[in-house]
């Protein structure tokens, strides 16, 4: 019997795409966009007679990830009609889009044809790696790996302002590639041109919605009767007006200048643009590509409908508008690579596939069901793969960060193993942020936030504090810390070898929840204070000591967390021979504390861990941030 080939195909940018953002529109367009892509290399696969192992239930194009896994023979012409329906997809995005602004703003003169043919043919890097017959599909995952690390990029150029948003690439505007004169260079025109057109492209906009939603509710006679009823003519044309106003501010602000790919991704979101590109994939010359369309190719229109959809604007500029403090979450799973490596070669590709199809199911139940599964206002943004973004927030007003920090108790039971467990665990970044910080920038903090999370060890939090000058307080725990379920597990595993007895995890609330102060009240202050206090006098400067720390802790909280905490066993990640995490300790890998220490932790070994100066500063510093992160996230924020 012949042994499979498999190949794997995947494309970048992805982080940078996503974090180029301002508003929550642009992360839906860039998440829905990366998923069109990946579905569009299933579908040229499918065409050349390959099978996806992996994503699985590819014919729903939400939430799919950027790596896809193929079993069958691929020639080198093969790969390239997959490649070219890849870009072929996204060059029926890019002139959708600039179609419908030339036809709808047609008292322009556009000379930005060349700019978005670039942007067709250069916005992304095209990577895919085949194994010979007999290859195992984590030996072609790392045939991946080398070949992005040869990159192809093609820069392109342009004259003319940087966008407001990413100030690496030009503004779209209809004069943009003009060839102009230097000398003849006007400024303070070219500005307003851009103004001028940004104004006309919100507006019709938000004219296309509000004919749209009137079209339809016309349907309803008796509404349309009440509404005649009650308004003048006047009045119903100053509410349409406004409704134009409010629909068009909803995709354009009128003070942004966003380049070609920053409004492609905003475009697209939009319902009669999101139509028309179904329309282009359903032409003869494209049919025979793209075969059937997957039924919710366009879901992302209802869901970011006007009528229903608040948008959180994080302009500075508009300062008459309320701003908020607002939870930012990212993560993903933990070792997915090392879990597919520890799978039987007979069993590798049921397994992966059955692994995707789990995840696929639980993003796209999540994203069904986040107003069940959130707090507030909260939406999930990107659940696909064992990738996941969301938002916590209320409308128009202030959600606590306690409602957060609690929504988190329950994360890795109640949302991540829910509707069953997962293989892997889950390493999450946590941003609570000022209500002046860019999204962007509260984007990369999200990221960064999960790095720590893994570097500290994995199947982690990382809550990061970012205030509106840029500065941000971090502190990294364990979910058993926060989640009793969690702890419960690891209480009935506590007679394993890998885990043993003295390493105790017995209590009934989360170390937040047995939190109490001198007058036996939750208020942080008093501990908060005393660190800063301590800080102030560098009694936590010692190499030597931590008997401070292990003192306020045993204050502060329950006599059972202080237990815990006190305990060496209790402070490293435990692995297996396949280097699978059994057990994550509050410091996380022993190794990255002492690069010397035995992967065996005996006894003798903590012994000698925890005499470490390493150790001994990174478990102060752990106990130190636990109250400059607590008191931020349990106070009572009115605004």
């Amino acid at each position: 019997m012949e042994k499979p080939t498999y190949t794997v195909i995947t494309f970048a940018p992805v982080q940078g795409f996503i974090e180029k953002s301002r508003k929550l529109r642009d992360l839906y367009g860039s998440s829905y966009l990366l998923s069109l892509l990946s579905w569009a290399i299933c579908r040229g696969a499918q065409t050349q007679g390959c099978s996806v192992v992996s994503p699985a239930l590819p014919s729903i194009t939400q939430g799919m990830p950027n790596q896809i896994i193929l079993k069958g023979k691929l020639s080198e012409d093969g790969v390239k009609e997959i490649k070219s329906t890849f870009y072929l997809t996204w060059r029926i995005i890019t002139n959708t889009c600039r179609k419908w602004i030339e036809e709808n703003l047609n008292q322009w003169e556009y000379a930005w044809g060349r700019n978005w043919d670039l942007w067709g043919h250069h916005a992304w890097e095209f990577f895919s790696a085949q194994g010979k017959p007999g290859d195992t599909i984590t030996e072609v995952r790392q045939l991946i790996n080398q070949a992005k690390s040869s990159r192809n990029w093609t820069g392109i150029n342009w004259q003319g302002e940087s966008s407001t948003l990413s100030g690496a690439d030009a503004i779209a505007y209809p004069e943009l590639g003009r060839m102009i004169d230097p000398r003849q260079y006007n400024y303070q025109q070219e500005k307003q041109n851009i103004t001028r057109f940004y104004q006309e492209l919100s507006r019709k906009l938000g004219e296309v919605l509000v004919r749209e939603n009137n079209q339809s509710s016309a349907n309803n006679s008796a509404e349309k009767k009440e509404d005649n009823s009650q308004l003048s003519e006047s009045e119903e044309e100053k509410k349409k007006q406004e409704l134009i106003q409010q629909y068009g501010s909803t995709f354009i602000n009128i003070r942004e200048q966003l380049s070609i790919p920053e409004l492609t991704k905003r475009l697209i979101t939009h319902k009669t643009i999101l139509e028309n590109f179904q329309k282009e994939l359903k032409l003869e010359e494209n049919r025979e590509v793209f075969g059937e369309l997957p039924l919710n190719i366009n879901l992302i229109a209802k869901e970011l409908n006007p009528k229903t959809f608040k948008d959180l604007n994080r302009h500075k500029e508009e300062q008459e508008e309320s701003k908020y403090w607002t939870g930012w979450f990212q993560g993903d799973g933990d070792g997915a690579g090392k879990y597919f490596q520890s799978l039987k070669e007979q069993e590798e590709e049921k397994l992966t596939n059955k692994f995707s199809e789990e995840m696929r199911d639980w993003g796209n139940k999540l994203m069904k069901q986040q107003r069940e599964k959130l707090p507030g206002k909260s939406r999930m943004i990107y659940a696909g793969g064992d990738d996941f973004l969301g938002i916590l927030y209320e409308e128009n007003q202030q959600i606590q960060p306690l409602d957060c920090l609690q929504w988190f108790y329950t994360f890795k039971s109640a949302i991540w193993h829910w509707p069953e467990e997962k293989k892997i665990t889950p390493s999450v970044g946590f941003v609570w942020s000022g209500s002046q910080v860019p999204q962007r920038d509260i984007l990369q903090h999200c990221h960064e936030a999960e790095k720590s999370a893994k570097n500290k060890g994995r199947d982690r939090i990382a809550f990061r504090v970012l205030f509106n000058s840029g500065n941000y307080l971090e502190w990294v725990c364990p979910w058993w810390v926060l989640d009793v379920s969690d702890l419960e597990k690891l209480s009935k595993n506590s007679s394993d070898t890998k885990t043993p007895k003295e390493a105790k995890i017995e209590t009934s609330v989360n170390l937040i929840e047995s939190y109490q102060d001198r007058n036996n009240e939750k208020n942080w202050t008093h501990f908060y204070q005393d660190v800063a206090l301590l800080e102030s006098r560098h009694a936590f400067d010692s190499k030597k000591i931590i008997d401070i720390a292990l003192g306020l802790i045993e204050i502060y909280f329950s006599q059972e967390w202080y237990e815990i905490i006190a305990n060496p066993k209790n402070w490293f990640n435990r692995y297996d021979k396949n280097k699978l995490q059994t057990f994550t300790g509050i410091l996380g890998d022993p190794k990255k504390l002492d690069s010397n220490c035995s992967n065996d932790l005996t006894d003798k070994t903590i012994q000698k861990l925890t005499n470490h100066h390493k150790v001994k500063q990174a478990f102060n510093n752990w106990v130190i941030n636990l109250a400059k992160v607590g008191f931020r996230l349990t106070e009572d924020k009115k605004s």
